[in-house]
């Protein structure tokens, strides 16, 4: 006999199990590890294992663009065609041959030695950011840090106007709401293709610029490229990517990570008698509250997976946040531990389209959380102030993280 959750209660139809959907995923990962949900006619995978090589597994296509657009309503279907055509030349949606082709051109100026290189930028930025609340005594580690961090990074790193930052910003929100928020509606639709138009339109203009006056920025290497190597739109579309993708990921990640050690004393008290563990509290976050909890691919072909058949053209979403607690890799799956060691979580995928921030978004989290414990040392919740959490089929993070702390006087 089928249990409840198998069925109308299935853990994404009931909003209240989104704050913690882990007793679910327990059950299917250990009785429906490979799972068809015929209300949404897509197919669920829950174990590791099966995660991990269905994201290398070439019989399952990144390119989903048509996916969103049949998604909207009828009545927005016809604007949103005509930014899709950029939309599905972002390199996460692009499968072979294009991917490799496009990712290896974006590698050239966002491999690891120009990571190694934002360092200096990236502590600059944390300080500035806490410098204009230590006065203060309180903080919104996710509003005032956690999203405007990257954003500012990612904005300075492309190059575009220090003055243009609140543009971005709106852009990338308005982007979240379109991709996240389940349905898609008419409204989220219409903001977004309104952000896109612009954004295409402002990085052209800025790439022309480029070609006019180089510049030693990612934009300026963009400009500056045949386009037998990577055409103009792609070029357009991928630079929107970067500063798009960048932004709530490391937000989630840095705000996972302070609530984590903040509602974990014992955790907290480790990482202060020993700093050198935050590459594993970081890695540790991750593993237990990814920042993204859920990746869709579309089967290419039939493919069977434990005994069952996933047709071709079928939706198969791969859960990260039920990888990551797989008894049969990580121990004690459901307990917070800094100090833990063993493979690697799942949460920046695997396989060729392993994400490509992975080395910024670690870079990020470890200066502006190192930055923050530092000159805060006595960072604690605020009881009279409400986190709001940003979770969805899709993300798992809060949005408002208020916290206080004692000032210098």
């Amino acid at each position: 006999m089928a249990d409840a959750r198998e069925g109308a209660e299935f853990f994404l139809n009931v909003p209240e199990k989104l704050n913690d959907p882990f007793p679910d995923l327990a059950y299917f990962r250990g009785n429906r590890p490979v799972f068809y949900y015929e209300p949404l006619d897509q197919w669920f995978v829950f174990r590791y294992d099966d995660v991990a090589a269905l994201f290398a597994d070439r019989r399952l296509s990144s390119d989903r663009m048509k996916g969103f657009v049949d998604a909207a309503p009828e009545e927005v279907r016809d604007d949103l065609r005509k930014v899709a055509l950029y939309l599905e030349k972002f390199v996460l949606m692009m499968d072979e041959p294009d991917h490799t082709r496009v990712r290896k051109f974006l590698h050239r100026g966002f491999n690891a030695e120009a990571i190694r290189d934002l360092q200096g930028q990236v502590q600059q930025i944390a300080d500035e950011l806490l410098d204009e609340v230590q006065d203060r005594g309180h903080l919104d580690v996710s509003g005032d840090y956690g999203f405007l961090l990257p954003a500012y990074v990612l904005s300075d790193f492309l190059g575009f106007p220090k003055e243009d930052r609140h543009r971005v910003l709106q852009w990338s929100l308005d982007f979240i709401g379109f991709f996240n928020v389940i349905p898609i509606t008419a409204e989220t639709t219409r903001n977004m293709v309104r952000s896109a138009t612009e954004m295409i339109d402002y990085t052209r203009e800025l790439l022309a610029e480029r070609r006019e006056s180089p510049r030693d920025d990612f934009l300026g290497l963009l400009a500056n490229t045949g386009t037998e190597e990577i055409t103009e739109d792609e070029i357009v579309a991928n630079a929107m990517l970067l500063i798009l993708a960048g932004h709530v990921a490391p937000r989630n990640l840095i705000g996972n990570a302070v609530y984590l050690l903040l509602t974990h004393p014992e955790q907290f008290a480790q990482l202060r008698a020993d700093p050198g563990l935050l590459p594993n509290v970081i890695e540790e976050t991750l593993r237990y509250e990814p920042p993204v909890a859920l990746i869709p691919r579309i089967a290419l072909e039939d493919i069977e997976v434990r005994g069952e058949t996933i047709r071709a053209g079928q939706i198969v979403q791969l859960s990260i946040a039920s990888a990551n607690r797989d008894a049969g890799h990580f121990p004690d799956p459901d307990r917070y531990d800094v100090t833990r060691n063993g493979p690697r979580s799942l949460s920046f995928g695997h396989g060729a389209h392993g994400c490509l921030g992975a080395l910024l978004a670690l870079l990020e989290a470890r200066i502006s959380l190192e930055t923050l414990l530092r000159r805060m040392p006595d960072l604690r919740l605020d009881e009279s102030r409400e986190i709001k959490w940003y979770r969805n089929a899709a993300n798992r993070g809060p949005e408002s993280l208020p916290v206080v702390f004692s000032t210098a006087g």
